[in-house]
């Protein structure tokens, strides 16, 4: 049995973390008037976050790269 089996753990309190969804982080201001043609020229990055329910740590990885290494 490898470290890859089961749920990842928290690393702060050794708790299985909850997997709570991809989430979407904005990075850059906001166009105003240029408003969805802005967002063209912005750095937008998915991530897929993990929870400890226990001391609230939270665990974000890129999505799309390692995936097979973490259950969700």
């Amino acid at each position: 049995m490898s470290d890859l089996d089961g749920p990842m753990q928290c690393p702060r309190c050794t708790t299985p973390l909850d997997y709570v969804g991809t989430k979407r982080f904005h990075e850059g201001t906001r166009w105003g008037v240029l408003g969805e043609l802005g967002e063209l020229f912005t750095n937008r990055e998915h991530f897929d976050v993990y929870v400890c329910p226990r001391c609230g740590r939270v665990e974000l990885f890129v999505d799309g790269i390692g995936e097979e290494f973490r259950p969700h």
